[in-house]
């Protein structure tokens, strides 16, 4: 070592003890997590903010109280070898952050992912005032300013093409606001997931997020499901119950098919959106809420409109922020990542053989008509029969048992029969969302037997029911 080297290291300080100093002059937090998303490191600032060291628990709900990874993650892009920078916004302190995400390289299992958040919330609010119409600017846009362009999910969410990303970045703006959002897609597009996601980045993601079917609710019972009735109000309401406007209080109704609400019954749900409250039925108290509404269609409600079937004043109280979310036809270039995820979900621990390149094209050249509802379906076939079959989803197609539609050629009689009827069963839990009583009446059995077959064809551990059965209604 010569003299310059000597006098270097005399004032330099080892590469640890550097690191530890610049780690406690940090004015933020800091934390490091894997791609199993665990935390492996917290700086002394996140542990006080939380109240405890979570080291070895997921971060996402060690440090958001979530169950699933965080929309605005970017993991992904870290562990690509990209530094991420954005400012986001807190929603439940209104605050501003600024979050760096860089890569951590090691030795073996890839690069580790490095947080620094600092909050910027002054800075923020210097420019909103020095920018003529800035405080209209949303998540979204500081999301694109700061060049975080391309995700390959949000939330429960697949998509990487540019209508997805545009998608997303009305996600942001709309969870940054409180104003009502309708949904407009065709059946299958995800408008409920999407829903989900507002909720979850919005002010009210700590209260219900409640779905409702509005199609599936009877004319003569709409307002005692949506209002809620009191004791003897009627032959058989022994109890109070409060409704779906009560239950949501604080928090957001989600109205999928909000087009088949009769014109009656919107007079009276316009009354509650424009802050008039509501009254249970047998009741004669008026009660206050505190809901957003988040809207979902697949009508033209303008046609509607014209059709005096929709009355024109509450079109304009729930057409505030629009968002289209396109066909899967339309966005094929996501094709291969919703493929990827879905295989991952209903054939994690099958030995499946790769999907072949000429059926890949067949999926390519498919129209979806309904959309990636549709190709969820698929690919559960092709994870129960070993083949692409995409005859079994036209309603109008034979339903033949055509070895070449996915069941395999070879075998006795009995297992070919068996093949054809665990496809059949895979393929109506996956078309009615894994309602087991609806179909088990659809296919003419009971709910026992459907349960002992799905046992024996191993189709028990399926998706979640929605969020709009029984289990969630108030009671």
């Amino acid at each position: 070592m010569n003299l310059e080297q000597k006098r270097r290291a005399a004032i330099m300080p080892d590469g640890d003890g550097l690191l530890r100093a610049v780690v406690r002059a940090f004015d933020g937090e800091i934390y490091v997590s894997g791609a199993d998303y665990l935390l492996s490191y917290m700086n002394d600032r996140l542990v006080d903010r939380i109240g405890r060291n979570a080291v070895g628990e997921p971060c996402h709900a060690a440090l958001q109280g979530r169950k699933t990874p965080c929309p605005f993650c970017v993991m992904d892009q870290v562990l690509r070898g990209e530094t991420v920078r954005f400012d986001i916004r807190d929603p439940a302190s209104g605050r501003w952050y600024q979050s760096v995400n860089a890569p951590v390289p090691r030795g073996e299992g890839g690069p580790l992912l490095l947080s620094m958040i600092t909050d910027v919330h002054e800075r923020k609010m210097a420019e909103t005032a020095l920018k003529d119409g800035a405080s209209c600017r949303m998540p979204g846009e500081v999301l694109r300013r700061a060049g975080v362009r391309l995700r390959r999910n949000f939330g429960n969410i697949v998509g990487e093409s540019p209508a997805m990303q545009q998608v997303y970045d009305e996600i942001l703006n709309a969870a940054a606001s409180d104003a009502n959002v309708i949904l407009y897609g065709e059946p299958g597009t995800g408008k409920e997931l999407v829903a989900h996601a507002i909720h979850d980045l919005s002010d009210r993601r700590n209260h219900r997020f409640v779905p409702v079917h509005c199609g599936a609710i009877p004319e003569n019972l709409f307002e005692s499901e949506f209002f809620g009735y009191v004791r003897g109000a009627f032959s058989g309401a022994n109890t109070d119950r409060e409704g779906y406007i009560a239950y949501a209080d604080r928090g957001t109704l989600f109205l999928d098919e909000i087009g088949e609400i009769s014109p009656h019954m919107q007079v009276k749900l316009l009354r509650v959106i424009e802050g008039g409250g509501y009254t249970p039925v047998g009741s004669n108290q008026v009660e206050k809420t505190n809901v957003r509404i988040i809207g979902a269609t697949n009508r033209d409600l303008k046609d509607h409109v014209r059709r005096r079937l929709l009355r024109e004043d509450f079109y304009f109280r729930i057409h505030i922020l629009p968002i289209y979310l396109p066909p899967l036809r339309e966005r094929k270039e996501d094709l291969s990542l919703l493929i990827d995820h879905f295989l991952m979900i209903h054939g994690g621990k099958l030995n499946l053989r790769p999907i072949t390149g000429k059926e890949m094209e067949r999926l390519h050249e498919h129209d979806w008509p309904g959309n990636v509802r549709e190709l969820q379906s698929v690919i559960i076939r092709y994870c129960a029969m070993k083949g692409i079959d995409l005859t079994a989803s036209d309603p109008g197609s034979p339903k033949t048992l055509d070895p070449g539609g996915g069941v395999p050629a070879d075998g006795t009689l009995r297992q070919l029969v068996e093949g054809y009827e665990k496809g059949v069963i895979a393929s109506a839990l996956a078309r009615h969302r894994w309602h087991r009583t609806l179909v088990a009446r659809l296919l003419g059995v009971d709910r026992k037997t459907l349960f002992i077959k799905m046992h024996r064809y191993g189709l028990i551990d399926g998706p979640q029911r929605p969020r709009n059965s029984g289990n969630n209604r108030p009671r």
